[in-house]
């Protein structure tokens, strides 16, 4: 895993342990597919079942979906927040809560005959 990804996912997932974190929704994942299809499948692998990112520095949404800890706090906490090598986008509160109920939707994919 990158070390600047693990560096962020390590504070996000930090982030995420303290108490008193409002819960956030997760939204609809076909809307969120379309959005990861424009937005973020220029470095990412948004599908699944897995292939590879683009960018081989930008993990696949099955991996991130499959991440120990991964919650909607926490990809809220990383869309929300500017980190080294991932440009910063702006997202409405529905739009980040369907990319977030997408990739969190992949978590069974991760789990497919096979892998």
């Amino acid at each position: 895993m990158n070390g600047r990804f693990s560096c962020v996912l390590g504070l996000v997932l930090a982030a995420c342990s303290v108490g008193g974190a409002a819960a956030q929704t997760v939204g609809d994942a076909g809307p969120g597919l379309a959005l990861a299809r424009q937005v973020c499948s220029e470095c990412h692998d948004v599908l699944a079942p897995a292939t590879r990112s683009p960018n081989p520095k930008a993990p696949g949404f099955v991996a991130l979906a499959a991440t120990p800890g991964m919650t909607a706090t926490a990809l809220t906490i990383a869309l929300t927040t500017p980190h080294a090598g991932m440009p910063m986008f702006r997202l409405t509160e529905t739009q980040r809560a369907d990319l977030i109920g997408y990739i969190l939707g992949l978590k069974a994919a991760d789990r497919a005959p096979g892998r």
